[in-house]
């Protein structure tokens, strides 16, 4: 039984998701575990809510906990005793929380896939002061590998680069990216390596000195004919994946799968929708400075015209250092037109509580702490007129609604229950999925 294992800051689910919905084109049963929950084919096992409730962590922490649901029950009984033999194959996302002692609850997987390293998390725990803090916390998605597995990794990221030597003698490199700064493709392809890039539009294979085109980029509709880019980085880390899975090959089922998969519209990623007034809404899970900036990107190409506007409802997590949130706000603050900002911590969907703690270091829950810092940060860079705080998410979207005009474009981060903020959007804006 296979065991895949993506991490990463962003794109993680994404990409575990996708993945797990092309293999079951070709296996019978498929254990995917991401930020929602656990699934067994596409059907939620065990929900985010369950898992914390059960185990006080989410089921990115050790998610190695759940390989029990690809437990095949009719296995034989030898000498009175039944053994547990494992079917399919598993898709696992794992968070930091997996680099510390809750461990990945699994001793080694075949596929070890790294997306990026940014700077959210910094300071949510003693040990993590800067990105080279954070590749080593996610190392293990390395060090993890098993003998004769395959690391698939973004070779345009300067700290996953630095932390391959965790990887194992024997291990398989499947680089993957747009430029390659901070590897030496040449040289790895000169011994006979593999790789994945885009060049001419297509998504090509490198394996020593041939080239193999996979399929084209427009051909996968979440990537926005490729104009979005994070999409683009999930793709080819899929890509990876499969091949790391089919060891070292990538079947035409498989890429015909991928072809066919669309991202799930209650998932909170790059999610579509549109009103008969011609307002777009792009909702997302984007979680730091970034991803946030790339979404805004996004949504300038969506416009109707020039003269539209980008309205961003954001939130941040209540996890994250003042200096962070600042930080963030002054890096988005000029590629919005205007913020709608809330509150996850609001007191009326989400109440304050005082037993959250991330590593050694407690982060406060209050009502409106974290909308006050970001807001006050981004009018003290744009103006007081382009920045609304209201703390309530459904009250939020309301005042985006009011906003926008036709062939606008608002940019709405999700909240941690996915289903009811995109259901806010669709009856606030009288708005179905694109």
């Amino acid at each position: 039984m296979k065991k895949i294992t993506i991490t990463g800051t962003k794109g993680k689910t994404t990409v575990s998701s996708v993945l797990a919905t092309v293999l079951r084109s070709v296996e019978n049963k498929v254990l995917n575990v991401d930020t929602n929950g656990a699934y067994i084919n596409g059907e939620l096992i065990m929900s985010k809510s369950d898992s914390q409730l059960i185990w006080d962590v989410v089921p990115t922490v050790a998610p190695g906990r759940f390989l029990y649901l690809l437990h095949d029950p009719t296995a034989a009984k030898v000498e009175g005793q039944h053994h547990g033999n494992l079917e399919g194959v598993a898709v696992l996302e794992a968070s930091l929380g997996s680099g510390t002692l809750s461990g990945l609850a699994y001793y080694g997987h075949d596929v070890g896939v790294f997306t990026n390293v940014f700077e959210d998390h910094i300071g949510s725990r003693p040990d993590l002061n800067n990105r080279e803090d954070i590749g080593r916390s996610k190392s293990f998605v390395f060090s993890r590998i098993n003998k004769d597995g395959y690391a698939v990794f973004n070779a345009d990221d300067d700290i996953i680069c630095a932390n391959l030597s965790h990887c194992k003698d024997g291990v398989t490199l499947i680089p993957f990216g747009l430029d390659f700064k901070f590897f030496d493709l040449a040289n790895h392809l000169k011994k006979g390596g593999k790789a994945l890039t885009v060049r001419d539009g297509n998504v090509v294979f490198l394996e020593g000195d041939s080239t193999k085109v996979l399929f084209g980029v427009s051909d996968i509709i979440w990537t926005f004919n490729g104009k979005f880019i994070p999409s683009v980085y999930n793709l080819l880390a899929v890509t990876g994946a499969l091949l790391g899975y089919g060891d070292g090959e990538i079947s035409s089922i498989l890429i015909q799968a991928l072809i066919d998969s669309r991202l799930d519209p209650y998932s909170g990623r790059l999610t579509l929708l549109r009103n008969a007034e011609n307002v777009t809404i792009l909702a997302d899970y984007a979680h730091e400075k970034q991803s946030l900036k790339s979404v805004a990107d996004l949504a300038k190409e969506l416009k109707v015209s020039e003269d539209n506007k980008v309205i961003g409802v954001l939130r941040l997590a209540w996890d994250r250092t003042e200096d962070l949130i600042e930080d963030t706000a002054r890096y988005i603050a000029p590629v919005y037109d205007s913020f709608v900002i809330y509150d996850k911590i609001d007191g009326f969907w989400r109440q304050p509580s005082s037993r959250y703690r991330t590593g050694q270091r407690q982060f406060t829950q209050e009502v409106g702490k974290i909308s006050t810092i970001f807001a006050n940060e981004l009018i003290k860079v744009r103006d007081e007129a382009s920045v609304v705080r209201i703390i309530r998410e459904d009250e939020a979207i309301a005042a985006a609604a009011k906003q926008a005009k036709p062939g606008d474009v608002v940019v709405f981060i999700v909240n941690d229950d996915i289903k009811r903020s995109i259901d806010f959007i669709r009856t606030t804006f009288n708005a179905e999925f694109v």
